[in-house]
């Protein structure tokens, strides 16, 4: 019995090491000798020592961005308990903090990690048509993706199973106590679409037991209930965070034989 997932596409890239020696290598004692003096600049007995900021700037001008309001913070006085200082933020920054992100999902790639530009470039072309979304990496092949709306992170959600070059995207509704870290993920809920169910096992006992191979099933759709089509059954299972995704499922029929 196959268990269906999507098609992706796309390419990696990789760097490769700068060369030992290389200009860049801060670490080069001997980057000066082997330049040329013609192509070293000139000492200048006017302009002002490299060890001080240029004239009429602090050294707090030198790493400002007052160009962008958003980047600047203000101080505020820690709370000192047991003679430790203590960041202690009133509710209210929590509250306004989780609102910016309650659109947002959690996604991570079972059994394989891929470089985040990777993965945005694919759920771009898969999802860029529901909505709008922002994505960022939150972790070792952990990312967080902030959609504009709750509608588009919902239709995302109810219509997987999802895979980025044919690995599991498994995603989670971000909560503000959930870990960003998938080593504290045990488990997680999938969306999985069951082909090839006999007819006789298309019913709410049969397609527990056969989703059951996957991980404890939760519920099916309403398609699926109501067996509008008979093409795939589409159930959501709790899976086991660390177990890999399986393509098939064998079934033992009531004659002893399987498919």
């Amino acid at each position: 019995m196959k268990v269906a997932t999507s098609d992706g596409i796309g390419s990696s890239a990789r760097t490769s090491p700068k060369p030992h020696g290389s200009p860049l290598n801060p670490k080069d004692k001997h980057f000066a000798e082997d330049v040329p003096s013609a192509v070293l600049p000139a000492p200048s007995s006017n302009g002002p020592s490299s060890k001080f900021p240029p004239s009429g700037n602090t050294w707090k001008d030198l790493f400002s961005l007052a160009s962008h309001p958003d980047s600047s913070l203000n101080y505020f006085e820690p709370q000192v308990v047991d003679g430790v200082p203590r960041a202690r933020p009133p509710q209210e920054v929590a509250e306004t903090g989780a609102k910016e992100w309650e659109n947002s999902i959690i996604a991570f790639l079972v059994g394989k990690k891929l470089p985040g530009k990777n993965v945005k470039e694919i759920l771009t072309r898969k999802w860029g048509s529901v909505g709008s979304f922002s994505f960022h990496v939150a972790g070792s092949g952990v990312y967080m993706i902030k959609f504009d709306s709750g509608q588009a992170r919902d239709w995302v959600l109810a219509n997987g199973p999802w895979d980025v070059w044919g690995y599991h995207l498994a995603l989670r509704p971000w909560r503000k106590d959930m870990s960003l870290e998938v080593g504290d993920c045990r488990s997680m809920p999938v969306w999985v679409k069951l082909r090839n169910v006999p007819v006789q096992y298309w019913n709410k006992v049969g397609l527990s037991y056969i989703a059951s191979v996957l991980g404890k099933p939760l519920h099916m759709d309403t398609n699926t209930t109501h067996r509008h089509a008979l093409m795939f059954a589409r159930v959501c299972v709790d899976m086991p965070a660390t177990s890999s995704f399986q393509d098939n499922i064998t079934l033992e029929l009531e004659d002893g034989t399987t498919i």
